[in-house]
Order: structure tokens, then C-alpha cells, then sequence
């Protein structure tokens, strides 16, 4: 029987990342197949015919930040011992596919080699900027990326800027990548007023008129320079930071950090935010500055080609490198209400664009071949 089998390891941990990736394209995607094609998750156990849940923040986050805090050597070790019991279970479990889908570090094994492998990458920072990844993560991925990348058939890249890094960086040919940006899900994203949401964030103190940062504490994401606006112009306003992180966030006055929320009380965040900033130096993508624009919350970003692509005329962008400058462009946009209330619009019309919906046709064709 015709199916895809999709490694679904990242369905299994916190919904950041790549999970909120396959959660988007595979929502969408069992609605755009064929009658008569079959979807298989692989969970590590076993192999699935339902998307998994999305948990929140558990053990296995916990093995995570372990490993980060070990010597390299101990947690390069323990890596490669848990990846070599999923790749032997995945190897049993993998199956008669006509399809394997790929969006972690790299394929997987297939016993049944004849199923077309469709490798989807987020971005290179692995290969371009290992000094902001875990010493023993980027070990685990040199061990295995530069062969395994060769036994994909397809590849699926998330904007044309990492399609351009991946035929520089790779030597890939375009032709055999398909660029199948991110979507959004208008039943969460939206200008709605969620007043149950709304209760929560009351109770934690996070009421309205604030600037958000939505990410990890990734080095790349430079929640540091968002903080350092906040001292530079000295405001009552506060920052309030959101997002799981296995690293350290930053801890400053008039920083409010939430840590991980569902999708329904992020979306809330966003419409009551009176700015977002996104101040990454580095992205694949950028998909909180789509979930923002359709939440009407305007977005201040760094210029990094990838946000570019995303937001179009819809964002307003700084050099975020420099502090003087972002507090001045911060300091700007917060004071006027008629500029933020155009970015708003704009955004909410730029992000009808983007629907997972799309990203599961695109990905269908690379499927198909």
C-alpha cells in the first residue's frame, strides 16, 4: 500500500522547532493525501497511524538539558548510544513505505532502501555556525550528515534562502529541492480575543502593553540584545520572554519570563503584545513573526534574509547588532500608534500567504517525485 513513514521523534518532545513543523504539515497533509495512501509516525516504540499529541515539557526535555551540561566527550557518548537503539528500532519497524520523510539531522537507516527519502532541512547553522550549538550536538552531526545527506532522492527546503545555502553550502542541485515554506493555522493565529487565555496570563501577571520575544535561549536568537533595548531605554515597559530552552535565559529587570505555553495562549500573547522583537541573527525560517502577523501583533526584526522573506513590507527591521539602534527603532515604532496599527494590517494580510495547507501540497509533490 502506497504511505509515507515519517520519523516522528520530534512529535515526542515539547512542540518547538521541528515539531511544530511536522504538527503543521501533517495536520494538513492527512487532508491532501490520496485515498489509499497511508501516513506512519514513528515514535521511537513503534510505528503509528494517529499524529501523536503534543506534550508539554517532561523527562525527556530533562535527559536534554542533561546532556548539554555534561563534559563532550560523556554526552557525545550517551547521544550516539540513544540514537543507535531509535535507528535499530526504526530498521525493524520502517517497513513496506513508498516514502520516508526526513527533518531532523539526517536519515535514518530504511531496511526497505527502495522507498524515496525526502530529507526536509530547516537550516544550516550546524555547518556555518557550530559555535552556537552544543559542542557534543555538533560532533553527533558531523559524524553522519555529510553521508547520509547523500542517500536522500528529494529535498525539501523551508524558504528559498536555505534552498540557496543548501546549493551553495552542499552542492546540491536545485532541481531536486522543493522550497515548501511554513504555514499557519488561522483557527489559533488570528486577531480573536481569547478571554480564557487572557485569564491565565492575568494570573501570571502579563496583562497587555508589552514587548514579546518568542524563541529558545539560543545564542543565535540574541534574546541578550532584546534585553539590553530594555535597559538602554530605561521603560516600566517590560519584556516578556517566551519559548522552552535548554539553555539559560536571560534574567534582567523588567524581563518577564513564561517559559513554554500552548499555541492558544501564545496567540494571545501576540495580540496583546505592542511589539514583537526578533532580533535573530540566524534563521531557516522565522515562524513567530508569521504567527504574529496573523495575530495582528506588529514585528520588529533583525535583517536576516530569511525574516525578509517572511515578512515582506509587513515588518519593520534594524540592525539589532547595534543597541543604539534597536532602542531607537524600538522607541519609534512604540510611540506611534498609526505606524504600529499599518504594521498590524499589513501583517495580517501578508500572513493569508502562508497556510500549512500549501506547505502540504508542495511537500506532496517532492513525495511524488
Amino acid at each position: 500500500m502506497p504511505g509515507i513513514l515519517v520519523n516522528a521523534l520530534p512529535l515526542m518532545v515539547v512542540g518547538t522547532g521541528v515539531g511544530r513543523y511536522l504538527r503543521g504539515l501533517y495536520g494538513a497533509l492527512e487532508a491532501e493525501l490520496d485515498e489509499g495512501w497511508s501516513i506512519g509516525y514513528f515514535t521511537g516504540r513503534s510505528v503509528d497511524s494517529g499524529l501523536p499529541g503534543c506534550p508539554a515539557p517532561g523527562w525527556r526535555e530533562r535527559v536534554g538539558q542533561l546532556l548539554w551540561r555534561m563534559p563532550t566527550p560523556i554526552a557525545l557518548r550517551a547521544r550516539l548510544v540513544r540514537n543507535g537503539l531509535q535507528e535499530r528500532r526504526f530498521a525493524r519497524l520502517c517497513g513496506d513505505w513508498t516514502v520516508y520523510h526526513e527533518a531532523g539531522y539526517f536519515p535514518m537507516p530504511c531496511g526497505r532502501r527502495e522507498a524515496r527519502i525526502v530529507f526536509t532541512m530547516h537550516d544550516l547553522s550546524l555547518l556555518l555556525h557550530p559555535e552556537w550549538h552544543p559542542a557534543e550536538r555538533v560532533a553527533f552531526w558531523k559524524r553522519h550528515f555529510a553521508e547520509r545527506v547523500g542517500w536522500a532522492d528529494a529535498f525539501c527546503a523551508v524558504s528559498e534562502f536555505t534552498k540557496r545555502q543548501m546549493t551553495e553550502h552542499l552542492a546540491l542541485s536545485p532541481d531536486r529541492i522543493t522550497v515548501t515554506p511554513l504555514g499557519v493555522d488561522e483557527a489559533a493565529f488570528n486577531r480573536r480575543d481569547d478571554l480564557e487565555a487572557q485569564a491565565l496570563l492575568d494570573k501570571a501577571g502579563v496583562s497587555g502593553g508589552y514587548l514579546l520575544f518568542v524563541g529558545s535561549g539560543d545564542p543565535r536568537k540574541r534574546l541578550n540584545h532584546a534585553v539590553e533595548v530594555l535597559e538602554l531605554l530605561g521603560w516600566p515597559l517590560p519584556l516578556v520572554v517566551v519559548g522552552w530552552s535548554g539553555w539559560d535565559h536571560a534574567r534582567a529587570r523588567g524581563v518577564v519570563d513564561i517559559g513554554y505555553v500552548s499555541d492558544r495562549v501564545l496567540a494571545q500573547l501576540y495580540r496583546r503584545a505592542r511589539l514583537l522583537l526578533m532580533p535573530s541573527e540566524y534563521e531557516g525560517f522565522g515562524l513567530p513573526v508569521l504567527e504574529a502577523m496573523a495575530c495582528g501583533c506588529p514585528v520588529l526584526s533583525s535583517g536576516a534574509e530569511a525574516l525578509r522573506e517572511v515578512g515582506g513590507d509587513a515588518t519593520a527591521r534594524v540592525d539589532t547588532l547595534d543597541p543604539r539602534s534597536f532602542a531607537e527603532a524600538v522607541d519609534a515604532l512604540v510611540g506611534d500608534d498609526r505606524r504600529l496599527a499599518d504594521m498590524a494590517a499589513k501583517g495580517v494580510a501578508r500572513a493569508k500567504q502562508f497556510s500549512w495547507q500549501e506547505t502540504a501540497r508542495k511537500t506532496l509533490r517532492a513525495f511524488r517525485g
